[in-house]
């Protein structure tokens, strides 16, 4: 069994939504069974029985259909185990999906795939459905199209336990497998659960699609984490493996040693293996100290370093793409990054400074106000 206890996605908004649907959902299943250790329908007390058939009109099916049920199964289930395997998956999934949606946008999000899988479910059988799986199915699906990249930390339930960091993408594939072959054992009589598998399936499907569709309009600010941005990084490396490969033989008595070398590099950055690239850089500098990358991979490798807290070189490297590309039109944006590192973080605000003068020319007009208050940080 592998339940899904964390992300390891920093988010910036306060997950407000996602806790009050997990207590708004919890709080109506303890209802639930409160009412149904009363006797539901068949209780004396007559608070009891109007609570039970509230709860029945609340379900969703084909024969007692009203558009209300669509949200309000929802908020149902038929079990503690129904409930909490739900909110289990809706915590750390919904987390990064609501800090990327918003809060109201978050909320529409989660209640209209529910609805949608609830609707579609009506439409194929005469059962009555409840839960949230069909939300917390979306959800899932979001969190894999804003973030593919990323682990997720399950416990793992089986002979040992223990908790693990496995790749978010495999985890997600795992559980809609499951659900595949669970509905195609249903429709081949295979299945006897009364699990509403066809609401998953909607569910991860309308997921997907809202998710993938915000951030190609731009509703959802895309970041270099989401699934597009990966698909174009996956397009580049193709295209430039595919150009770098038909090259290299009609290249290779023509160019020396040293620009062959730089073509390598900028290979493994351009493939994603930034760490390999950055080690066959730091041989090449170690063999000849004029050696220097092209533009495009110092700069990759020097963002890198400073990512993993090597700060020192990858503003050296920083430092490098400045004096060896000056036409660079980014250079005033490293320059200004530069400063800031100079000035905040290592006290150099002599450098800083200087940084500033020279570059003040060359900062986007929307970096304009850090500029101005580096110069006061560095002149006091």
């Amino acid at each position: 069994m592998l339940i899904p206890i964390g992300t390891n996605v920093e988010h910036r908004r306060y997950p407000t939504v996602t806790y009050w649907l997990i207590g708004i959902n919890i709080l109506l299943f303890a209802a639930q069974w409160a009412i149904g250790r009363a006797g539901g329908v068949d209780s004396s007390n007559w608070l009891v029985q109007y609570l039970a058939l509230l709860e029945f009109d609340g379900q969703l099916s084909r024969s007692n259909f009203h558009y209300l049920s669509l949200i309000s199964y929802q908020f149902l289930h038929a079990d503690w185990w129904h409930i909490i395997f739900n909110m289990i998956f809706l915590l750390p999934f919904g987390k990064v999906v609501e800090d990327r949606f918003g809060h109201i946008g978050f909320l529409l999000f989660y209640l209209g795939c529910g609805a949608f899988g609830g609707y579609v479910h009506t439409l194929l059988h005469s059962n009555p459905v409840i839960g949230a799986s069909g939300s917390v199915c979306a959800v899932v699906a979001a969190f894999v199209v804003l973030a593919p990249k990323t682990k997720t930390h399950v416990l793992l339930v089986f002979f040992i336990i223990g908790v693990y960091s496995i790749p978010s993408m495999l985890l997600v594939a795992f559980f809609i497998g499951i659900d595949v072959f669970s509905q195609l054992a249903s429709l081949l009589g295979q299945n006897s659960s009364n699990t509403a598998w066809v609401v998953h399936l909607c569910g991860y499907a309308s997921g997907f699609s809202i998710a993938f569709i915000a951030l190609h309009f731009g509703w959802v600010t895309s970041s270099e984490y989401d699934l597009p941005y990966a698909f174009k990084q996956w397009r580049r490396r193709r295209h430039f493996t595919s150009v770098t490969s038909s090259a290299v033989k009609k290249i290779k008595t023509t160019y020396t040693p040293n620009e062959l070398l730089r073509v390598s590099i900028a290979e493994k950055a351009m493939q994603g293996n930034v760490e390999e690239a950055q080690a066959e850089y730091d041989q090449a500098i170690a063999k000849d100290s004029s050696f220097i990358a092209d533009a495009r991979t110092l700069h990759t490798l020097a963002t890198n370093l400073i990512k993993q807290g090597e700060l020192a070189q990858g503003i050296l490297l920083f430092e490098q793409y400045l004096a060896h590309y000056k036409q660079a039109k980014d250079r005033g944006e490293v320059a200004l990054l530069l400063a800031a590192k100079y000035i905040r973080v290592l006290g150099n605000k002599k450098r800083g400074k200087k940084l500033l003068q020279e570059y003040s020319a060359s900062f986007p007009p929307e970096h304009a106000q850090l500029a101005n208050t580096l110069t006061k940080e560095a002149n006091t």
